[in-house]
């Protein structure tokens, strides 16, 4: 790859195009999940870890995008080719590059059992309708919510759906923690779902 012999770059990790999506004028908010910043985190690429690289997370176009300086000391940013990627934590969120029903998607994952919460996170461009505003603006982030189980997904919305998801045997423990523990499924923490994901898969 050019760019390794330029920059001397691992040609594993830094391997795309150039990100070249420009916003509208005018445009309110931004593309990105969690900020405009481009901060420290770790990219999964054919099972390493490389550490303390500076990225982003374009949630409305779903791409992880790494910044880099070239030789001469000027910023570049790549969409990282997902062909060898596996995942990424910016944050302290950890997403998976899953391929589910033949989809191949950016996760968040919680939980670290046989069971797992996977949120699927986007943002929507829309037509700005404040006063005295005009072009487009993007919403807030939203996600849909699964569970990951036998290779599959299934989708919860509220605490009903989401004890339906598991064996009968367990759903009277399930629903007890939920009661004891105050949990919401739709807007509980991710350190609560985590506890509560790992706690069922060890039922």
């Amino acid at each position: 790859m050019e760019s390794d012999k330029v920059y001397g770059q691992d040609p594993l990790v830094y391997n795309g195009k150039k990100y070249s999506y420009f916003l509208p004028s005018g445009t309110g908010g931004y593309q990105f999940l969690f900020s405009e910043e481009y901060d420290k985190g770790s990219i999964v690429v054919r099972g390493k870890i490389v550490n303390d690289v500076l990225i982003n997370f374009d949630v409305y176009n779903q791409k992880l995008l790494l910044k880099f300086f070239d030789e001469s000391g000027s910023a570049q940013i790549l969409e990282v080719s997902e062909a060898w990627l596996e995942g990424f934590s910016l944050h302290g969120t950890d997403f998976r590059y899953l391929s589910i029903n033949e989809k191949s998607k950016f996760y968040q994952v919680l939980g670290n059992g046989k069971y797992q919460v996977l949120y699927y996170w986007w943002k929507n461009l829309v037509l700005a309708n404040a006063p005295g505003t005009s072009g487009h603006t993007f919403t807030k982030p939203a996600r849909s919510q699964y569970v990951m189980m036998d290779g599959m997904i299934r989708s919860y919305r509220s605490n009903g759906s989401f004890i339906k998801l598991f064996n009968p045997l367990i759903k009277e423990k399930i629903k007890d923690y939920l009661h004891d523990n105050d949990i919401i499924v739709k807007k509980a923490p991710d350190e609560k779902m985590t506890d509560l994901i790992n706690y069922i898969s060890n039922l």
